[in-house]
């Protein structure tokens, strides 16, 4: 949704709940602020202080201000002060309300505003913005009675316009793009804004001041390039829908698991059952949440256009991880599977077996059948299965031939050598998609993870440059402890950011760290028996339970270089995937 700022629930304007209504289905290039108060100062025309109805802004097309008048309007001359006068629902309008001037007088200043505010650190260039002004007359098909010289119908939005998405997205940007005679009977100029840029305006229509707030800039600086390239995924994915076996093979960063959840909101929109696992249990809790979402706020979307379900039959999304699949089943069926003293060997093996087991007892069962086995499977961070086990979890398909398989994986991520389920007979049989391209590091964290593992990362261009890394030197686990909780203060008082903006990923267990017996009470380490990350803390997390996640700022802790040159590829590994969870702020501890 692109409502930024949503309408005040006391409002009692027919006409601002019309443009709201139908703001609210606009796609997500557009940016909606309802009901603002803009304070600001210009150096080349003052002080204002203005109320405005709707503000709309697209990066392409530039920014909308809307008055809204509701009833029946007109206007008439009055002879006794030589002027028009507005009507609205038989009274006359107090001049300060005349549509006209509330917003016509508005776009020069802001116009002029834009300039300084989006003045740039000395590149040179001024940035510019679009401007324009419209009226929405929600309750009236004709300008009849209001005569073009006080509002052209090029600048009105009527209850024509009002009919449906499509044709008022028409009208905004036919408003946009009015010629006008200040500027030689051409459209005002806009430029598609950079990053920081983006965020000043942003920032300052959001209410937060003139100047972006830091931790706002530090939290959301991958925001667009992120809805820029989930657009291009979900239209290469869309592509490949009909093809029904695929695998994915992306990069760290590229949007695989954001790929996936939308994977499966539209499979389950055409009825169809999916199944998820991955073998990341955070990431497992993190899927289901998101694909919960995204499908609640889709029924939501077809109930309100439907006033019911409006014909969608959605099918059901289980997501688990990998071992919770195994150990459901083995419920399920009754299927014995003794767990000796080794961990390892029980869940790489002896249950994974007990999962073929299972299977085979509950597809005898019809009811069972039904409630057990899918439509769609999807695997993410394949690399960490093994071959074995991609074999198993495409079993729970009722179509073993036609029945539909995603596998979304990056080689480069394989933490588990013994583990080939990237060879997987079935996995190489499936065309490859390729995603190249990270949007969710900054350029200079990606630099890093070049210089530092010999991973070549790629980005997008609007991909911003972002914060330098910060390398810190430790000498033992005692001043490692102090740094941590030196740089947390620093990242919370200098960068605004909050506890669960910070994740410390270790490149050790929770038992083998240094950082094992930290007191700090901010802070708490994210063990396997946890199912998802700790709110208000700063979690601590193995770089192993880490892949898929990410947060606004990481701090890569006990980065001790293998003195065995055969373990020093696997490290690099780690530090790819331990650097690349972070979006914004990167700070490394390397031992001396």
């Amino acid at each position: 949704m692109p409502i930024r700022i949503t309408i005040n629930p006391k409002s009692t304007s027919s006409a601002e709940w019309a443009i709201f209504r139908m703001a609210e289905m606009l796609g997500p290039g557009w940016d909606v602020w309802m009901n603002r108060h803009l304070v600001f100062e210009s150096r080349a025309v003052g002080a204002m202080n203005r109320e405005v109805d709707c503000i709309l802004y697209h990066r392409e097309h530039g920014m909308l201000i809307v008055e809204c008048k509701g009833g029946k309007i007109w206007t008439r001359y009055n002879e006794e002060t030589r002027s028009t006068d507005w009507i609205q629902n038989d009274h006359v309008m107090p001049e300060a309300k005349v549509p006209s001037v509330q917003v016509g007088t508005l776009i020069a200043p802001l116009h002029e505003y834009m300039k300084e505010l989006l003045e740039p650190a000395g590149d040179g260039k001024v940035r510019k913005v679009r401007v324009q002004w419209a009226v929405c007359f929600s309750d009236m098909d004709s300008m009849e009675g209001i005569p073009g010289a006080e509002i052209p119908r090029k600048r009105a939005l009527l209850r024509p316009d009002l009919l449906n998405a499509k044709r008022f997205e028409k009208r905004l940007i036919e408003i946009l793009e009015t010629p006008v005679q200040a500027f030689g009977n051409m459209p005002f100029p806009n430029e598609y804004l950079d990053e920081d840029s983006l965020f000043r305006l942003r920032n300052f229509l959001d209410g937060q001041g003139e100047k972006p707030d830091e931790a706002e800039i530090t939290r959301s600086c991958y925001e667009n390039c992120f809805q820029e390239a989930t657009e291009m995924q979900q239209m290469m994915m869309e592509s490949i829908s009909r093809n029904p076996r695929m695998r994915i093979e992306g990069v760290a960063g590229s949007g695989k698991s954001h790929m996936v959840v939308w994977d499966a909101l539209r499979l389950s929109r055409i009825g169809k059952n999916v199944a998820i696992a991955c073998y990341n249990d955070l990431l497992a809790t993190e899927l289901k949440q998101d694909v919960d979402k995204v499908i609640s706020k889709d029924r939501i979307g077809v109930e309100a256009k439907y006033a019911q379900d409006g014909g969608v039959s959605y099918g059901r999304v289980d997501v688990y991880a990998y071992s919770e699949w195994c150990e459901k089943y083995v419920r399920a069926s009754k299927v014995k599977v003794a767990k000796g003293v080794d961990k390892s060997q029980y869940y790489d093996r002896e249950l994974p077996q007990a999962f073929v087991k299972a299977q085979k007892v509950l597809a005898k069962d019809k009811k069972k059948r039904e409630k057990f086995f899918y439509d769609a499977v999807i695997i993410d961070e394949g690399q960490d299965f093994a071959s074995e086990w991609v074999d198993c979890f495409i079993g729970l398909l009722h179509n073993q031939k036609r029945g539909i398989v995603r596998f979304f994986y990056d080689p480069a991520q394989r933490l588990y050598a013994s583990r080939n389920g990237i060879d997987n007979a079935q996995v190489q049989a499936m065309p490859v998609m390729v995603l190249n391209r990270g949007f969710r590091s900054t350029k200079r964290i990606l630099e890093w993870v070049q210089k530092n593992t010999g991973f070549r990362l790629q980005s997008f261009d609007n991909t911003v440059l972002g914060d330098v890394v910060k390398e810190m030197q430790y000498g033992d686990g005692t001043e490692q402890v102090q740094m941590l909780s030196a740089r947390i203060d620093e990242l919370m008082k200098k960068k605004k950011l909050k506890e669960s903006d910070i994740l410390v990923v270790s490149m050790k267990s929770d038992k083998n760290s240094a950082l094992k017996n930290i007191t700090d009470e901010r802070i708490v380490w994210n063990t396997s028996g946890d199912k998802s990350m700790i709110k208000d803390k700063v979690n601590i997390v193995s770089v192993y339970r880490i892949k898929g996640l990410d947060s606004t700022a990481v701090i890569l802790t006990d980065l001790e270089e293998p003195a065995e040159a055969l373990k020093r590829e696997d490290w690099k590994r780690c530090m790819l995937v331990g650097a690349t969870r972070a979006k914004a702020l990167l700070t490394i501890f390397r031992k001396k």
